[in-house]
């Protein structure tokens, strides 16, 4: 692993010394697309890290705080299970007003209201190793708690995905209609341990990220889709679960 830093350090500095670079797409999470492509990396949406055992996030200065740590859907106790919650639970869309969407942030330390009816926690749970999604209703009445990711599927992501870091500094700058970045730090982390995860699971400083929605036009008008539940932290807090190399 040694040599592989050493290798993307000195990418990192060909890549520092190019200065402003125009970014290679638009939208959000442009600034990691376009250190990636920097790179000569294709965008990483599988469970493996970016670059030789080492996941690389990026941070633009002021800019969005929460950095996805993974995504992982469910992996009890039904197949499908996104769809479930969102057809029970989430809300009809303004535009496709025959189907639901389901997009909300759900933490382990307090309840978050989604749409009018219903409230959702997480629950971390040692005895049966899993951590489940719990649904109440108005009056704080659980009326499900099924849908669960498991301690080993966690584990999976987390150990797979992030146990080296590279976490990335970058400047944005608009110019003739234009974005560019300027990378100009980096930072070395290791993963603490899986026990730290689910500590900050618990605390509330590592949260989920529901996305799931349907198509608004075209031949998939109607059709639901997810795009990732998504296990997101604040970038503030990033030493609470890496440590610095």
């Amino acid at each position: 692993m040694e040599q592989n830093i050493v290798v993307l350090k000195s990418k990192f500095k060909e890549i520092k010394s190019k200065g402003w670079i125009e970014a290679s797409s638009n939208g959000r999470g442009n600034v990691g697309i376009t250190f990636e492509k920097e790179l000569g990396l294709s965008p990483n949406r599988s469970e493996n890290p970016d670059f030789n055992g080492i996941e690389i996030k990026t941070k633009q200065n002021n800019l969005y705080k929460y950095i996805t740590l993974f995504s992982s859907a469910f992996d009890g106790p039904f197949p499908f299970e996104m769809k479930r919650i969102s057809e029970n639970y989430g809300m009809y869309d303004e535009i496709c007003t025959d189907a639901k969407v389901f997009f909300g942030i759900v933490r382990a330390d307090e309840s978050t209201k989604i749409g009018k009816k219903w409230k959702f926690k997480l629950e971390v749970d040692y005895i049966e190793k899993r951590v489940y999604l719990v649904v109440y209703d108005n009056n704080n009445v659980i009326i499900d708690k099924q849908s669960y990711w498991s301690f080993e599927l966690l584990r999976k992501r987390l150990e797979t995905k992030l146990t080296y870091l590279a976490f990335v500094f970058a400047k944005r700058k608009f110019c003739h209609n234009k974005v560019y970045f300027l990378y100009y730090d980096i930072k070395w982390l290791k993963l603490r341990d899986f026990e730290t995860f689910l500590f900050l699971l618990e605390k509330g400083i590592i949260r989920v990220s529901f996305k799931v929605g349907v198509y608004r036009s075209g031949p998939k008008r109607g059709k639901y889709y997810d795009h990732g539940t998504s296990f997101e932290i604040q970038a503030d807090d990033i030493d609470c679960l890496f440590y610095n190399l």
